[in-house]
């Protein structure tokens, strides 16, 4: 991938951390929960903006993963690529949803404003699914390439969403546009941040998967079988088992 685009989606890692850990830290004091846009302040085109490209770089480099990871686990490279690209449009969404919102804040429009916050609540909830499906579904990666410790940390995310939805349906229904601060939220974006730090630290020691070019021809040729007696290749594709 180009060294514009890692280095970016390296950096954005960092600042979706930090944002992470300030989410976390925003909701023990204030014990409401926000994102991007919402709640609407004075720079809420320029949030959006810089959302929806952090989005598109970070996808960027979960995508080079995927890529690394086809020659070892074809089907996991495609599970991982189809949760990138489900969590990237749904990130999209969001956002020209939230641009939506703010732009009827100035124009209020009677019964629109109601049906745009439920649509947003929503999406919200499916982005959460598809942003912890993303990083589970990356877990083959990490267990050849990073640390223990990296992939353990993966399988956190959706286990802490899946407690956030069942609170909502069975405990207590927020208002929208955005769910309600819990416990479980809290800790779901502190190891998001944790998360987003470690990937961020793994992709710079890496930086040579990321950067080097794929050498196509390596996996499309056949290799051959010492034991055989004709010494036939094994296969048609060199995908290490």
């Amino acid at each position: 991938m180009p060294k514009v685009l890692f280095y970016t989606g390296t950096a954005f890692c960092l600042f979706l951390a930090l944002i992470s850990a300030a989410e976390a830290a925003r909701e023990l004091r204030d014990g409401a929960l926000a994102f991007a846009a919402l709640p609407a302040g004075p720079y809420a085109l320029w949030t959006i903006v810089v959302a929806f490209f952090s989005g598109l770089a970070i996808a960027a480099l979960f995508l080079r993963m995927a890529a690394l990871l086809a020659a070892r686990n074809l089907f996991a490279a495609f599970v991982a690529l189809l949760a990138v690209t489900a969590a990237t449009f749904t990130l999209a969404a969001v956002l020209f949803l939230q641009w939506r919102m703010t732009a009827l804040d100035a124009v209020p429009v009677a019964g629109i404003g109601t049906t745009l916050d439920e649509i947003h609540f929503a999406a919200i909830m499916a982005l959460g699914f598809f942003v912890s499906l993303s990083i589970l579904s990356l877990r083959p990666y990490f267990s050849i390439q990073a640390s223990r410790f990296l992939s353990a940390l993966v399988f956190f995310p959706m286990p802490l969403f899946a407690l956030i939805v069942s609170q909502e349906m069975f405990l207590r229904t927020s208002t929208a546009p955005l769910p309600a601060s819990s416990p479980a939220s809290r800790v779901f974006f502190a190891v998001l941040a944790l998360l987003f730090v470690s990937i961020a630290v793994h992709s710079i020691r890496h930086r040579h998967l990321f950067l080097e070019m794929t050498n196509l021809r390596e996996l499309l040729d056949s290799r051959v079988d010492p034991g055989s007696r004709h010494g036939r290749p094994i296969g048609g594709v060199a995908f290490d088992s």
